[in-house]
């Protein structure tokens, strides 16, 4: 068990400074490029859906939890232990492997569904960063339309940070619960979100395209993508890694401030749909896809 730490004032000294401007950071979002007109030349009558599960096979492994310095209310900390993130969900009897994130590559969002999935709306909770879209369960994941407003909020009083890199750059305080921000993501691409206040184990990501071809699979690892115009894809699966490839510590106390998790796997499988047609694909994980010492 590490020592504990004599103060939490050179932590949270730490977390302010990070709420300056870095040189690198820009001085302001990009303005949104134009939106496709996305749907325009969707055609109900000829869509069809693409189904399919995510499995797992073999041995489902148990990562250890993360050692967490958490704020104890007087000035302090408390040791605690929080679940990795990213661990592996598996059910027992389906062998689904839930959280897995489906989407289509080289689709024409003019061509498909104009755009349906729920705001996202980013809370700060339990020292860890959950993303929730619609009326299902909080997850490590959302989905966004390119020029949208997210919602962000801490629900808890600690201070907070929230770190928002890749096709977005930007970093938000919460020294108060319950007062949302709002920031428009503008960029198309992966949104990497973690903690600015030292809670390393803290991660989310969001997606952000023009189309809505986009799901997480269900508890038993099934996935639909309804609506999708005829023609030939790559239907893309996406699972995070719960292996860590680094981290950055504070200077002032020795902690980890940030973790580096490893690169998520993907697996690929073209997927051509005629008119109304209905397809099938499945994916299989095992242990092998995520080895334990991944490059750096």
């Amino acid at each position: 068990m590490p020592a504990r730490p004599r103060t939490l004032l050179p932590l949270a000294f730490a977390a302010l400074v990070g709420c300056g401007r870095s040189p690198a950071e820009p001085t302001g979002s990009p303005s949104p490029a134009p939106r496709p007109d996305a749907g325009s030349r969707y055609d109900p009558n000829l869509a069809g859906t693409i189904r399919g599960q995510v499995l797992w096979q073999g041995e489902v492994p148990a990562p250890q939890k993360l050692t967490a310095a958490l704020p104890d209310g007087t000035g302090g900390y408390r040791w605690a232990e929080m679940p990795n993130p990213f661990a592996p969900v598996v059910d027992e009897k389906s062998r689904g492997l839930a959280g897995a994130v489906v989407h289509l590559e080289r689709i024409d969002p003019a061509a498909g569904r104009p755009w349906d999935l729920p705001p996202v709306r980013v809370e700060l909770r339990d020292f860890r960063i959950r993303v929730r879209q619609g009326d299902g369960e909080p997850r490590a994941v959302g989905f966004v339309r390119r020029g949208d407003e997210v919602e962000m909020v801490s629900a808890e009083p600690a201070h907070h940070m929230l770190r928002a890199r890749g096709a977005a750059y930007f970093t938000l305080p919460f020294p108060d619960p319950d007062k949302p921000l709002r920031r428009t993501l503008a960029a198309i691409g992966l949104v990497e979100l973690t903690s600015g206040a030292g809670y390393y184990w803290a991660a989310a990501e969001l997606f952000v395209d023009d189309h809505p071809y986009y799901a997480v699979t269900d508890r038993d690892g099934r996935f639909t993508l309804p609506g999708v115009p005829p023609g030939s894809y790559e239907l893309v699966c996406r699972v995070r890694n719960w292996h860590t490839a680094g981290n950055d510590r504070d200077p002032e106390t020795g902690l980890i401030a940030r973790l580096r998790y490893a690169a998520p796997v993907e697996k690929r499988s073209p997927v051509t749909l005629a008119p109304k047609q209905a397809a099938e694909h499945s994916f299989t994980f095992t242990l092998a896809d995520f080895p334990a010492n991944p490059e750096r």
